[in-house]
């Protein structure tokens, strides 16, 4: 049985640094979980632009794919990546899917984890903000209070809570085609977004859209606030870095 760390193809092409930390960490926490050569994509990109006899043929094609590697769990870091193998694969292919998918978020805040992260701060007590990504809100399986869990298992982090948070988040406009079609629509939303962050000096994705989205905004607005992966600022405080250190 194989226990595979699915990436993503926007993380392995663009965010090479944000898998190397996902996969340490992820690693330390159960070394049996390994990245494959030659995983192919969700699919994503047809629910959006194909058919869905397309869609259904792409499944039916990353499904054979699993089979034939072994695969029966997955930690994904990709919050599309997670929403697409959790509804689409099981709409599709039924219980022939057998793949236990989880995201990153809620491999993490798995108590037994959360214990032997153990992670502490001995900074300042830093206040941070999570954006709640669509895909992870917008699930079948709402991903929610993870994030928070985690974050307020560290020692001198305080969680300060956006006006529009959880189900009420702002989209930040990259997905669907938006930013493509709406970009003054897209932007707009992106710098909404940090608009509430008031007090925070740091703002938390777990998406890899969404930062995308925002780490563009801040550039162009010049923001001085910064926008960190999750992966990224676990990383920094399991190792002692500076968690602004982006």
């Amino acid at each position: 049985m194989t226990k595979l760390i699915y990436l993503g193809c926007l993380s392995k092409t663009r965010y090479q640094e944000t898998c190397k930390n996902a996969i340490k960490i992820i690693n330390y926490l159960d070394p049996n979980y390994t990245v494959l050569d030659d995983v192919p994509c969700c699919g994503a990109l047809s629910y959006h632009i194909g058919s869905d006899m397309e869609l259904k043929d792409h499944v039916e094609y990353v499904n054979n794919w699993f089979e034939l590697n072994d695969v029966s769990e997955i930690v994904t870091i990709c919050a599309g990546c997670y929403n697409y193998l959790t509804k689409y694969y099981s709409q599709f292919i039924g219980k022939d899917f057998k793949v236990k998918v989880k995201h990153f978020l809620q491999f993490l805040a798995e108590p037994e984890n959360l214990s032997k992260l153990d992670l502490k701060y001995s900074g300042k007590n830093l206040k941070v903000s999570y954006h709640d990504a669509c895909h992870l809100r917008n699930a079948v399986i709402p991903i929610l209070e993870e994030p928070r869990q985690i974050l307020n298992s560290i020692e001198n982090i305080e969680v300060r809570e956006m006006e529009n948070n959880k189900t009420n988040s702002i989209c930040c406009g990259a997905g669907g085609g938006v930013y493509s079609i709406f970009k003054e629509n897209s932007d707009y939303n992106s710098k909404l977004i940090f608009d509430q962050l008031k007090r925070g000096k740091i703002l938390l994705t777990a998406c890899p859209f969404c930062f995308t989205a925002l780490t563009r905004i801040r550039e162009e607005y010049q923001i001085k606030k910064s926008v960190i992966k999750f992966e990224d600022f676990i990383v920094n405080i399991m190792e002692g870095a500076d968690p602004l250190n982006e």
